[in-house]
């Protein structure tokens, strides 16, 4: 948490002694202004030191570290120091009648500190927390578009290069086929490239987007990989989600299981709610894939990035993931 002592708090301090100083003039009744001048001057010393070290050193000490009985403790050492200061600084201008060193004299030296600064502390030290989160919430703001933005370019050559190993393979196969593939293989990269500097999109979009990406599946695998889209969300219900998200889970799908025409694999995608559910049976493949799990830790953190609600998983002979949808505010 940064407290150092910037201009804006100069200003503030000399607009709060600017006023205080000749109202103080007034008040007092000074012997010559040789008493006054040194009592104003002993009163911006003392104030400014006593501010200085209360929320430049220790609100900046404790307050990050949350130690408040540490703070509270040390405050009032201080306090106790600059009123007995305080009184033996008054007792050289006039004549003091208690004893300056009383337990009575030291709490009358600090309670005149505490009422000449403690409104201006108070008002400074909010004002450096309040600094301290905006600079705090402008860097995670910062951060999280930085890794939202690494991770979107992080999707795109992983899905090109997948896509171009079926291409290739068809181009020897079905020249016909390959052509149509690359018309809507183009047509998603132009989704992707279009969204690639958003966060979210319409929940529509996306569902338009996956349902050419199964289309370029059942191309390339036939009736081994099956898939069903069934949406019970309400009519007229807006929701957002991040662009590409459907598709790392289809690619997922095709990747990680074992499908044959006795044994297909069927993928289900159910919007219900505020959430989208993509499922699937496992079939494991008899050669595990060699993977690090890359698309799904990249989506968790674009998740992460966008609401507080985590996306689930669940493995018990059915592969499970729910996205939560991120309702559109008007």
């Amino acid at each position: 948490m940064n407290f150092n002592f910037e201009r804006t708090d100069l200003y503030l301090i000399l607009l709060y002694l600017g006023l205080a100083v000749p109202i103080g003039l007034l008040d007092w009744d000074y012997d010559s202004w040789t008493d006054a001048f040194f009592e104003r001057s002993a009163y911006v010393v003392f104030n400014f030191i006593t501010l200085y070290v209360l929320v430049f050193v220790l609100l900046a000490k404790f307050l990050p570290e949350r130690r408040f009985v540490a703070f509270f403790f040390w405050t009032l050492i201080f306090l106790a120091l600059m009123g007995l200061v305080t009184i033996q600084s008054i007792c050289l201008v006039y004549n003091c009648v208690n004893d300056p060193w009383s337990f009575q004299a030291v709490f009358q030296g600090a309670l005149i500190r505490v009422e000449d600064v403690g409104l201006l502390a108070a008002f400074i030290g909010g004002k450096k927390i309040y600094d301290a989160q905006m600079r705090y919430v402008k860097m995670e703001k910062a951060r999280k578009e930085s890794e939202l933005q690494s991770l979107k370019n992080q999707i795109d050559p992983h899905f090109l290069f997948n896509n171009l190993n079926t291409v290739d393979a068809l181009i020897d196969s079905d020249p016909s086929a390959a052509k149509i593939y690359i018309n809507k293989l183009s047509q998603l990269y132009r989704y992707l490239i279009g969204n690639k500097d958003l966060d979210v999109v319409p929940i529509e979009e996306e569902l338009a987007f996956a349902q050419n990406y199964m289309y370029l599946i059942t191309c390339r695998f036939g009736d081994t990989f099956q898939f069903s889209l069934e949406n019970k969300l309400a009519a007229g219900a807006s929701y957002l989600i991040p662009p590409g998200a459907l598709q790392v889970l289809l690619e997922n799908i095709v990747k990680h299981n074992q499908a044959s025409l006795d044994s297909p694999i069927l993928g289900r995608i159910v919007l219900q709610a505020d959430k989208v559910i993509v499922s699937n049976k496992i079939q494991e493949r008899n050669h595990p894939v060699d993977s690090t799990g890359t698309g799904l830790n990249n989506l968790k953190a674009r998740f992460a990035g966008l609401t507080e609600q985590a996306i689930r998983i669940t493995s018990n002979g059915t592969f499970t993931v729910e996205l939560p949808l991120i309702k559109e505010v008007d």
